[in-house]
C-alpha cells in the first residue's frame, strides 16, 4: 500500500460521508472479529501499540477550514493518545454468540466517533469463556472495504508465533500544534487554485496530446448516460426496509464453503459476486412474498465497485463507484435468475457504467461550503423524521402506504479478504461478521466478505423496518442449498460432500 500522506484533502466522496452523517445515521462501519481463546486487555492494547507505526492514519484527525472553503484534511493529531481508540466492554454473563454479536452492534451504534479525534476505534469484548470479540470501527470518510480490508491486514499475522513487529526507523513524535484557522483557510484556498490550474492545464495537455480523444470521451459518455438513464427510469418497488431510519440496528451472518462457489462458477457461469447477487436477491424476493409485500416490479441492488485501475496502489481513500443492477422482486428458478444477474451487470460494466459515475462525484463543481450546507440539512430533516416515527412507534405494512423508492433498495458490497488464517495478537480469528451504515430511507445493507475458504454473507438491518432479518438470512441459505444441489455429479464439490457423508 500506498505510505499516506503527512496531510491528506478529503475527496468530495470521502467528505460526502461526513456531510451525511448524524447521530441516528452513524457512518462509521467496520468488522467484528471472532478470536479463538480469551485475549487478555494488557496483550490486546500492546498488539495494537506495537503496529500503529505502520499505519500513519491512526494519529490523523479532521481539519476544518474556516467556511468549509474546502474540505477538511487529515493531520497529524498533536495531543493523540491511544488510550482513546482502544478499550474494553464487559459481555453480560452467560451469554452465546449470537447474543454477543447483538450487543456488540448496539454498542457500535450507540454513539458516532469524535470528530476531534482520529475517526477509529478497537474494542475489546470480555466475558464468554474460549472466546473473544473484537469490533473494528473507522469512519467511512477515511476509507472503503478495499482499503479498509488492507487497514485491518496491517494489525494481523499468519502464524499464532510471528516475529517481532518491524520497530519504526525513527520515534513517533505528534506535532506541536494543528495549523491555526488562518492556516488552515489560507492552505484551502490555495488548494482550490491550484486544483482548477491543474484541471485546466491537464485538459489542454489532453487536448495536445490526442485532440480526438474528447471526442471519444463524449461517445462513451454518451452511451454510459444511456445505459444509466435506461436503469433509472425503471422504478424499483418498495419494500418494508425502505422507510424512515432510526438509530437501532441488529445483525445476521451466515458463511459458506468458497470452494462450493468456485465449483457454481464453473457449473453456470457469471462470477462470485453475480452468484452472490443471485443468493440475496432471490432471498429478498421471497421474503416480501412471505410478508404478502407486492413483487410485482424490480430490487435496485446498490454494488460499490472498486474503481482502482491496474497497477494502481491502494491508498486510505475511497476509490469506488456503483453498478445499480436491477433483479425481478418475485420469487423465480435460481438458475434463470443468475443469468438475468450476468446479463444485467455485464450491461453496465461494458458501458463502463462505475467509472462515469466516479467521473461525476469526483468533478462535482458545487463548492464544497454549500456541499456541506446541503448534506447536514438533509441529514437533520432525517433525524427529526426518525424520531417522530420512533416516538409514534410506526412501522411499515404490507398493505401500504408505500414510500416511493427513487434510488436503490438496498447496498451489497463485496470484498475479497485473505484464502488462509489470520491471527491478532496470537489467537486466530475464527469468523468476520461486517457492519455497514445505514442512512436515509435504506435499512438494510449486505456485506460479503471472503475469508479463509469461507464465504461470509453479513446483514445489517434496521429492527423496526426488517425485526425478522434472521428470516432474510435463512432465504439466503435456503437459495444456496438449492443452487447447491443442481451441480453435476461430477464437480468437485459434490463429490467432496459425497466422502464426507461416507466418511
Amino acid at each position: 500500500m500506498a505510505e499516506e500522506k503527512a496531510s491528506y484533502r478529503l475527496t468530495n466522496l470521502d467528505a460526502s460521508f461526513l456531510y451525511q452523517e448524524s447521530a441516528i445515521s452513524q457512518m462509521h462501519g467496520g468488522a467484528i472479529w471472532f478470536l479463538r481463546g480469551e485475549l487478555p486487555f494488557e496483550n490486546f492494547f500492546g498488539h495494537i501499540n506495537s503496529r500503529l507505526h505502520i499505519t500513519p492514519r491512526y494519529r490523523q484527525r479532521l481539519l476544518f477550514p474556516l467556511f468549509n472553503l474546502a474540505h477538511p484534511t487529515l493531520e497529524d493529531d498533536p495531543v493523540f493518545k491511544l488510550e482513546n481508540h482502544v478499550q474494553r466492554q464487559q459481555l453480560s454473563e452467560g451469554i452465546n454468540e449470537a447474543g454477543a454479536v447483538d450487543e456488540i452492534v448496539r454498542y457500535n451504534n450507540s454513539r458516532m466517533l469524535d470528530r476531534g479525534r482520529p475517526l477509529w476505534c478497537m474494542t475489546l469484548f470480555e466475558g464468554m469463556p474460549g472466546r473473544s470479540f473484537v469490533l473494528f470501527e473507522m469512519h467511512h470518510c477515511l476509507i472503503d472495504g478495499v482499503s479498509g480490508l488492507d487497514l485491518m491486514n496491517r494489525l494481523m499475522d499468519f502464524t499464532s508465533n510471528p516475529a517481532p513487529a518491524e520497530a519504526p526507523l525513527a520515534e513517533v513524535r505528534s506535532p506541536a500544534s494543528l495549523l491555526s484557522a488562518r492556516e488552515a483557510f489560507v492552505r484551502a484556498l490555495r488548494d482550490l487554485i491550484v486544483q482548477q490550474v491543474d484541471s485546466v492545464a491537464r485538459t489542454a495537455l489532453d487536448f495536445l496530446h490526442d485532440p480526438m480523444g474528447g471526442i471519444r470521451q463524449a461517445q462513451e459518455l454518451a452511451k454510459s448516460m444511456r445505459v444509466l438513464n435506461q436503469s433509472m427510469q425503471r422504478t424499483a418497488i418498495s419494500t418494508p426496509w425502505n422507510n424512515v431510519v432510526t438509530q437501532d440496528r441488529s445483525v445476521a451472518w451466515v458463511k459458506f464453503p468458497f470452494d462450493d462457489f468456485r465449483a457454481m462458477r464453473q457449473s453456470f457461469g457469471g462470477t462470485i459476486n453475480d452468484l452472490v447477487l443471485t443468493l440475496v436477491s432471490e432471498a429478498a424476493a421471497r421474503y416480501l412474498k412471505h410478508h404478502g409485500w407486492p413483487t410485482d416490479g424490480y430490487l435496485r441492488i446498490g454494488c460499490p465497485v472498486n474503481v482502482r485501475r491496474a497497477g494502481e496502489q491502494i491508498t486510505l481513500e475511497n476509490r469506488v463507484s456503483i453498478m445499480m443492477p436491477m433483479m425481478p422482486a418475485r420469487p423465480m428458478d435460481l438458475i434463470e435468475r443468475l443469468q438475468l444477474v450476468v446479463a444485467e451487470t455485464k450491461r453496465q460494466k461494458d458501458a463502463g457504467l462505475p467509472y462515469v459515475i466516479d467521473q461525476m462525484t469526483s468533478t462535482n463543481p458545487m463548492p464544497p461550503a454549500l456541499t456541506a450546507v446541503i448534506g447536514r440539512a438533509a441529514a437533520q430533516q432525517l433525524e427529526i423524521s426518525a424520531q417522530f416515527v420512533k416516538a409514534i412507534n410506526w412501522k411499515p405494512s404490507a398493505s401500504g402506504p408505500y414510500l416511493p423508492v427513487t434510488s436503490i433498495n438496498f447496498m451489497a458490497t463485496n470484498v475479497l479478504g485473505p484464502q488462509t488464517s489470520w491471527f491478532f495478537a496470537g489467537h486466530e480469528v475464527t469468523e468476520m461478521v461486517g457492519v455497514i451504515p445505514l442512512a436515509g430511507n435504506l435499512g438494510l445493507g449486505v456485506v460479503i466478505t471472503s475469508y479463509n475458504q469461507q464465504l461470509f454473507i453479513s446483514l445489517t438491518a434496521e429492527p423496526r423496518l426488517l425485526p425478522d432479518v434472521e428470516r432474510l438470512r435463512d432465504f439466503i441459505q435456503n437459495a444456496f442449498e438449492e443452487l447447491r444441489t443442481r451441480l453435476p455429479k461430477t464437480a468437485p464439490a459434490f463429490q467432496r460432500r459425497l466422502s464426507v457423508a461416507a466418511a
